[in-house]
């Protein structure tokens, strides 16, 4: 907002749907994955993603007029004045 961005209200779900998230998003913290990646699989990930180049006509005018800082900044803020 304080560089004149709408970012959208985070979906409304219902509390079990939020429950399984929570339990989840626990899960994924805390190291386990429900894919096994080696080092071949990860490299191989990392070379796939490398060569994925997204459109430039789908970047908004002002995310070139912003840094990664000022943006990291915004998305912080935004985040926290969420979970309060």
């Amino acid at each position: 907002q304080m560089l004149r961005l709408h970012l959208p209200d985070p979906p409304v779900d219902s509390e079990e749907e939020n429950e399984e998230e929570a339990a989840e998003g626990a899960a994924a913290q805390s190291g386990h994955s429900s894919i096994p990646m080696d080092a071949e699989h990860v490299e191989l990930v990392k070379r796939t993603m490398a060569s994925v180049k997204l459109p430039t006509l789908g970047i908004p005018a002002w995310a070139s007029q912003i840094s990664e800082e000022q943006w990291k900044d915004v998305v912080q803020r935004t985040l926290q004045a969420r979970q309060s």
